[in-house]
């Protein structure tokens, strides 16, 4: 075998290790995970991010929709929305990327040049109907922990609500979201800035930066809808952390024995042509005297 066929064999070993290592990773953490990694890894659903978030600058939340505050007592969306807002489409009992959404965002609310109460406010709504106001306590006591001591903690609302207020307001801001059968759900990362009005102004997308949040603010003060440029958007859908901290590490094992048995063959074969091209070089002076 050629030398080249060798290396391509080797990388044609890894591709399919590794292939069939992600699919019985996720065989093992049952249907839904096999429905989460179809419905957000294929490739119709990864490349048109529209399926998930549907970008809907410049229209209205409807502000008539109640929902509980984290007290447990009704709240009309148009009585909090009176200022520019800052909403959230989370849940509380999520175990991947909302927990991550919630503490960045609280990390760029303390970097803000707006000041809360003052310039915007904050709501945090879960999507999921099986949450309650005893839940939204909790993720409120949390996350407040990362903010100063000083920040005001009717400034940052935390919502439940029933099913057909949580698809009017999720359906408003055309973000989509699906339970998966887990009972986790698969949805994607965003945040929307909204006028006093609840116009739709702007999205934010990504790590939830301070500055881009600060953009968004100060567009939703000033009334004037933004179209946001893209990130790559994230996806949420619930994983078993050890049984993918194994693959993972299973894989980085595999790829370092390969890349590490072709370094060897690599640093022999040039040796071999080395001493293979001095073998030839003595020979033919030898032949010339």
């Amino acid at each position: 075998m050629s030398p080249l066929a060798k290396i391509f064999a080797i990388f044609l070993f890894v591709s399919v290790a590794m292939g069939a290592m992600r699919s019985s990773w996720a065989k093992d953490q049952g249907p839904g995970m096999l429905e989460a990694t179809k419905l957000v890894l294929s490739g119709k659903e990864s490349d048109d991010a529209s399926l998930w978030i549907t970008d809907k600058t410049g229209q209205y939340l409807p502000l008539d929709l109640q929902f509980a505050d984290e007290a447990g007592l009704p709240v009309r969306l148009g009585d909090i929305i009176d200022r520019p807002t800052i909403l959230l489409p989370i849940y509380f009992f999520c175990p991947n990327i909302c927990s991550r959404n919630l503490a960045n965002l609280a990390v760029a609310m303390n970097s803000l040049s707006a000041k809360p109460g003052l310039d915007y406010r904050v709501v945090a709504v879960s999507f999921n109907d099986v949450e309650n106001h005893k839940d939204a306590a909790a993720a409120k006591t949390n996350y407040l922990k990362i903010l100063p001591d000083d920040f005001p903690a009717n400034e940052w609302r935390f919502l439940t609500g029933r099913s057909d207020a949580i698809k009017a307001v999720t359906d408003a801001v055309g973000f989509r979201f699906q339970k998966i059968d887990d009972e986790t759900f698969i949805h994607p990362a965003a945040l929307m800035a909204i006028a006093a009005d609840g116009r739709i102004i702007r999205y934010v997308y990504g790590s939830f930066l301070a500055g881009d949040i600060d953009l968004a603010i100060s567009s939703a003060a000033a009334g004037t809808p933004v179209m946001a440029v893209r990130r790559l958007l994230g996806f949420c859908f619930n994983y078993d952390p050890h049984g993918k901290s194994a693959v993972v590490q299973t894989v980085k094992i595999v790829v370092l024995l390969v890349f590490g048995v072709a370094a060897i063959f690599f640093i022999f074969y040039f040796k071999r042509k080395s001493r293979e091209a001095k073998q030839a070089l003595a020979a033919a002076e030898g032949s010339t005297e």
